[in-house]
């Protein structure tokens, strides 16, 4: 009976993981570039006593959080009319340097600072292939080039430093819809820029809101579950309790 404590235990600890991250991704619905996450689990057998006369061991199945699976697909693009507003098609990453050193992000909701750097929301320069992007303090017609290029009515003012991965799932979220790679970045073959849009979340909030449902439900039943199992258990002892020497 202990047992069936510490698998339904088990299920309640992996369905809170669920609901956090399911959470996680309705706060983001409106994030730009944001990509939604699904918990992965595996299960783990144990060896256990049998616990009936003729001995010996089984096994017990329990929960065990592996990790979470980035949905990699890309959101919906959305008509900003901005200038320095990006969206990428195809698979790369828009270039940030941060204090921490280099970052990676979809979200292209870009702008100017005092200091004329095409920068961040949050401020950190945007990377192109010779180094930070500064435009003129004046700069007027602002144009990008589906290859990356800006140019203004003085010239070229540099090209966006689009990045790949060999492998995307390996990168990790480091903060601020940013995101970091241990591989070396690659150049991205085929992508394209797409000046005046912005890439939203992939989250489909209905569907998210359903699964939050679904969740809630399921750790309703094993909380009911385990609370009938542990009053079996009590009366049990008390039964016990009651025999005579």
């Amino acid at each position: 009976m202990e047992n069936a404590l510490l698998v339904g235990l088990s299920a309640q600890l992996a369905l809170r993981r669920s609901m956090e991250i399911v959470a996680n991704n309705v706060a983001n619905v409106s994030t730009a570039g944001f990509k939604r996450e699904n918990p992965l689990f595996e299960q783990v057998l144990a060896d256990v006593e049998s616990g009936d006369r003729l001995g010996g061991q089984s096994q017990v199945a329990f929960v065990r959080d592996w990790g979470v699976l980035r949905d990699l697909s890309a959101g919906s693009f959305e008509q900003t009319g901005g200038t320095l507003d990006m969206a990428i098609e195809g698979n790369a990453y828009f270039t940030v340097q941060t204090a921490g050193g280099e970052r990676f992000t979809r979200d292209g909701q870009f702008k100017m600072d005092v200091n004329g750097r095409l920068v961040t929301a949050m401020g950190d320069p945007v990377m192109g292939e010779g180094g930070e992007i500064v435009l003129p303090a004046n700069a007027k017609d602002i144009k990008i080039a589906a290859d990356g290029t800006i140019s203004t009515q003085d010239g070229q003012a540099g090209r966006i430093r689009l990045a790949s991965f060999e492998n995307e799932r390996k990168l990790r979220k480091d903060g601020g819809n940013l995101y970091v790679s241990d591989d070396p970045a690659l150049p991205a073959a085929g992508a394209r820029v797409q000046q005046g849009f912005v890439e939203r979340s992939n989250v489909q909030g209905v569907a998210e809101m359903t699964r939050m449902i679904e969740i809630s439900r399921a750790y309703s039943a094993v909380s009911d579950s385990l609370s009938q199992t542990e009053e079996t258990l009590k009366r049990a002892v008390s039964k016990l309790g009651e025999v005579k020497a």
